[in-house]
């Protein structure tokens, strides 16, 4: 009777070790965490800044992107973190308000490899000496 019941004990034991070694997954894949994860735009110096995943500023260089402003077809396209004079030429040439978008944006990380970011939206407010007067309402 002992042995039969040391033959149940090793079948039971030999049945739940297969079974754990098949819930072991073969191969772990790690997720490299991304150290940059937006771009701000800094209105007055007319640069885009890329910030860490802490919210710090980072200086790490935008090496593309493209400037939509809405109202206008056409996109500018960008390779430092300064806007370029064409891109303030046409911002300068606002007369109100206007959205302006910030796409396709890639950043090189500190290792060299480039990023893509998410698209980054802001409203430009133009100078006074360009706004149209005539449609204010007087006090």
């Amino acid at each position: 009777m002992k042995f039969i019941y040391t033959i149940f004990i090793c079948l039971i034991f030999n049945l739940s070790s297969k079974n754990i070694c098949a819930q072991e997954p073969n191969l772990i894949k790690v997720k490299r965490e991304q150290n940059l994860v937006k771009v701000y735009f800094d209105n007055t110096e007319l640069t885009l800044m890329p910030i860490d995943r802490f919210g710090n500023p980072q200086a790490n260089k935008v090496k593309s992107f493209k400037l939509w402003i809405k109202g206008r077809g056409k996109a500018y396209e960008g390779f430092d973190n300064k806007l370029s004079g064409e891109m303030v030429q046409g911002l300068n040439k606002l007369k109100k308000a206007t959205i302006i978008y910030f796409t396709e944006i890639a950043v090189e990380d500190d290792k060299g490899h480039l990023v893509k970011l998410p698209d980054v939206y802001e409203t430009w407010f133009p100078d006074c000496k360009n706004c149209d007067t005539k449609t204010r309402k007087k006090p």
